[in-house]
C-alpha cells in the first residue's frame, strides 16, 4: 500500500509544479491607483446633492413632527381646561338648584321661544294694530272678528260686505298698506240677507320684524 502511493505522488509532482507555474504567470492583478475619470464628476456632485437634500427633508420632517406633537399637547390641555370649566359649572349650577342635565337642556329650546312669545304678546300694541286695520276697511265692508295667531304675525279678519267688489277692494287695501302683506281670500258666500260673508287671511308687518 505504500509502495502505490508513492508512486502515485511522483505521477502527480510534475504536474502540480507545472500547474503552480502558470498560475504564477497568469494571476490576477488589481490596480488600486487612482484615476481620474472626468465623465464620473458630474454623477459624483449629483450622488452628493442628492443625499445632502435627502438629509435636509428628514430634518425637516422630524422638526416638523417635533412641532405638531407640542401642538397637539397644548390642544389638549386646553380641551383639560375647558373640561374642567364645564366640570365646576355644572357643579355651580347644582349648588344653586339649577338643572342641567341632558332632559333640561332638550327642554330649553321650547321654554325659550314660549317666553320670546309672552315677551311678544306683552309687547303687541292692539291700538296701533286696530289703527292700521281700520285704514284698509272700505266703507260698505265690516268685521265681525280679528284673531291672530300665537306669533302675532297672521291675523284672520272676518266679516260682510255689501259686493264682491267691496272685498277686492278691501284686499287691495291690505296689499297696498305698509303694514300688512299678502292677503288671501279663503271663502266668501252670500248669507240670507243679502250681503257677502267672507274669510280672509293677511299677515302682519311687526316693528322690528
Amino acid at each position: 500500500m505504500a509502495i502505490t502511493s508513492s508512486v502515485v505522488a511522483r505521477f502527480f509532482e510534475p504536474l502540480k509544479l507545472r500547474l503552480l507555474y502558470c498560475g504564477a504567470e497568469g494571476q490576477f492583478q488589481i490596480n488600486l491607483s487612482r484615476r481620474y475619470r472626468p465623465a464620473v464628476v458630474p454623477l459624483r456632485w449629483l450622488l452628493i446633492c442628492s443625499c445632502v437634500l435627502l438629509v435636509i427633508g428628514i430634518c425637516w420632517d422630524f422638526g416638523h413632527v417635533i412641532l405638531t406633537h407640542q401642538e397637539s399637547l397644548t390642544i389638549q390641555a386646553e380641551l383639560d381646561r375647558v373640561r374642567q370649566q364645564d366640570l365646576d359649572f355644572m357643579a355651580e349650577a347644582r349648588r344653586e338648584g339649577i338643572d342641567l342635565s341632558a332632559e333640561a337642556l332638550k327642554r330649553l329650546p321650547s321654554e325659550v321661544e314660549l317666553a320670546n312669545q309672552l315677551l311678544e304678546k306683552r309687547t303687541f300694541s292692539w291700538t296701533k294694530f286696530l289703527t292700521e286695520l281700520e285704514q284698509t276697511i272700505p266703507p260698505r265692508l265690516g268685521l265681525s272678528s280679528v284673531r291672530l295667531d300665537q306669533a302675532g304675525t297672521t291675523v284672520q279678519l272676518t266679516g260682510t260686505a255689501a259686493a264682491l267688489e267691496d272685498i277686492t277692494a278691501f284686499t287691495v287695501g291690505l296689499q297696498n298698506h305698509t303694514t300688512f302683506k299678502d292677503p288671501i281670500l279663503a271663502q266668501h258666500h252670500v248669507g240670507q240677507n243679502g250681503l257677502v260673508e267672507f274669510d280672509v287671511t293677511v299677515q302682519y308687518r311687526r316693528e322690528g320684524t
